[in-house]
């Protein structure tokens, strides 16, 4: 007995897994490069810094009365160089892309703890860092206001996007 399969038609571009002609798996992909790019250069940034680099530093710290609140040393912000690579690897294991079986569960449970994060950063301390800061009369604030907090927020945002992937199968090498 032969069984006949409905087929039910769906607008170019609609769908419910779809967004703007590109199904939800597709954005998520999409994200996680950005991502990883990312991270990959925030990275590679504070590898600069841990080795001397000044370029864009003094924006990166905040101050107050022109002093700035914290000195990292060479050593904290290589950590935190080696934190940022390890989130991009986190990232491109939640997207499935480090082998049909890598640790995608596991990537996508340290995306969303990644989210978390970064959204705390975005919201930050309501004093001198965050969408909410209330205090601070130095560069970081501007930057902190029109780049850092609203980036945070963004990769918070794509993170989630990337974590909620339900999918484990091996990747195709197609965006779609």
């Amino acid at each position: 007995m032969k069984h006949r399969v409905k087929h039910r038609a769906v607008a170019p571009g609609g769908g419910p897994r779809e967004i703007a002609g590109t199904t939800l798996r597709g954005v998520q992909r999409i994200l996680a490069a950005g991502l990883i790019a990312i991270f990959g250069a925030l990275s590679a940034l504070h590898v600069f810094w841990a080795a001397g680099g000044r370029a864009g530093g003094a924006v990166a710290i905040p101050r107050h009365g022109g002093e700035a609140l914290f000195t990292p040393s060479p050593l904290g912000t290589l950590a935190v160089a080696l934190a940022l690579a390890a989130a991009a690897a986190s990232v491109a294991a939640a997207a499935g892309w480090l082998g049909a079986r890598g640790p995608t569960r596991a990537g996508r449970v340290l995306t969303a703890v990644l989210a978390v994060i970064f959204l705390s950063r975005a919201i930050g301390d309501f004093r001198y860092v965050g969408l909410f800061k209330s205090l601070g009369d130095d560069p970081f604030r501007s930057w902190d206001t029109w780049l850092f907090s609203p980036l945070c927020l963004a990769i918070a945002l794509a993170a989630m996007t990337v974590a909620r992937s339900r999918e484990s199968r091996a990747p195709t090498t197609s965006w779609g």
